[in-house]
């Protein structure tokens, strides 16, 4: 009777531990990585969660540290889980440490956004943002309350990078943020910005999607044909800016790819699976595992990846272009400024991303497209060249996500965006 008190004891004992075993703050009881999770209501009943990591996971000396503040893209995908744990963060979606985590060395501040997207919420659906303009400006009041809320980063060098529709957003926002400071509104040292991936001029991108599907032999000729006609009518709506219209014309666009490529295509990056059963394997890790940690979350919130309400609330805004903006920042600023693509990025192909940048208009167009390509640490990770303070990099083995994908060059493109002087 003893021995058989004893095994149910074990068993049970065994089937707490494995009950109550979380890997999230297991990893963190090795390396703690110092951080904050807070809200800030930028407007009445509208709530952006901002995650922020103190640089090497460590208070002390924080502040003397290079800082990013992260846009992710969708829109509707959440920094506080593909930023953080797909891509930049200290560690990756199994839970497990990230060698190549920005938070080495740099301070990072990740935004759930726009309100509705990941931890961030409203009272009313009514007051999710409905163009690009109100995303942004979301972002400007959270920024500016950051630096309230943290004084001691006002004279930190700060950059703001992007990706995809955030690189999008990141060049309106840059000239928010500097115009706030210019106007005595906002304390920060703003030194750059980083457009990874960006869909700042939708157009561009569009063009050459159909192109390069068709090159990597993922459509046939048929399909070809028939892209590149419904890009050139979305391309003409564009152009008219009947952005409503055009975007019935992009959706028709890539349910085609999907039907008739017979295969199941990767927009991220062209050679690899879909993300998307990873992304909902990192759902159901971040609700059981992380979730319970954050003090200031509603543990009713059911925490997503993406939000499909927040993308459906910006459709009218998905085809309107930043890239006006972007020209007033190298024309009137000395922000420092880095594009880079990866060439297997189907979303925002690498030739789209050269092309929407040689077009710019600005003071030193000819002096980039007269510029030497340099190498990325050895050929093999790409190309870049640099104009005034403007840089362009190419980036290979990558889609999508190149700060994943191709860490080598990633952590290049950070040195030259951060770094005192130019090469």
């Amino acid at each position: 009777m003893f021995l058989v008190l004893t095994i149910l004891l074990t068993f049970i004992s065994k089937s707490v531990t494995c009950e109550e075993r979380n890997p999230y703050l297991e990893a963190l009881s090795h390396k703690p990585w110092k951080s904050i999770q807070s809200y800030i209501e930028v407007r009445p009943g509208a709530f952006l969660f901002y995650w922020f990591y103190y640089a090497d996971g460590s208070v002390k000396g924080a502040r003397e540290k290079p800082l990013i503040i992260w846009i992710q893209g969708g829109p509707g995908l959440a920094a506080s889980g593909i930023a953080n744990f797909a891509e930049i963060g200290p560690l990756n979606m199994n839970m497990q440490p990230r060698n190549h985590t920005w938070v080495k060395g740099n301070n990072l501040l990740l935004i759930d956004h726009p309100v509705g997207t990941g931890f961030s919420y409203a009272t009313n659906k009514s007051l999710y943002v409905r163009n690009d303009k109100g995303a942004a400006r979301d972002l400007l009041r959270a920024i500016k309350e950051f630096f309230r809320r943290h004084k001691e980063f006002r004279k930190t060098p700060t950059y703001l990078i992007g990706q995809s529709y955030g690189g999008k957003l990141c060049p309106r926002l840059g000239y928010y943020l500097y115009t706030a400071m210019k106007n005595k509104r906002l304390k920060m040292n703003f030194k750059g910005i980083g457009i990874g991936s960006g869909w700042v001029d939708p157009k561009q991108s569009s063009l050459v999607q159909p192109e390069f599907l068709y090159n990597m032999g993922v459509i046939d000729l048929s399909t070809f044909v028939k892209s590149k006609r419904i890009v050139k009518q979305m391309c003409e709506l564009i152009e008219a800016k009947e952005y409503a219209t055009a975007g019935r014309f992009s959706t028709i666009l890539f349910n085609m790819f999907n039907v008739e490529a017979a295969m199941d295509i990767n927009f991220n990056n062209i050679n690899q699976e879909s993300p998307y059963p990873a992304l909902y394997q990192l759902a159901l890790k971040v609700n059981k595992y992380v979730k319970p940690t954050l003090k200031e979350v509603d543990q009713n919130l059911d925490w997503s990846f993406i939000s499909d309400d927040v993308f459906e609330s910006l459709s009218e805004s998905f085809l309107v272009p930043s890239s006006k903006y972007l020209e007033t920042l190298l024309n009137h600023t000395n922000l420092r400024i880095a594009v880079y693509n990866g060439n297997l990025d189907v979303v925002t192909p690498l030739a789209g991303a050269t092309n929407w940048v040689h077009a710019l208009k600005w003071r030193g167009s000819k002096e980039l497209m007269n510029a030497t390509r340099i190498p990325i640490k050895g050929h093999r990770n790409g190309f870049y060249k640099t104009a005034r303070q403007l840089s362009l990099w190419s980036v290979f083995g990558s889609g999508h996500w190149v700060p994943e994908e191709n860490p080598v060059a990633m952590e290049e493109i950070l040195k030259y965006l951060m770094s005192a002087e130019y090469r």
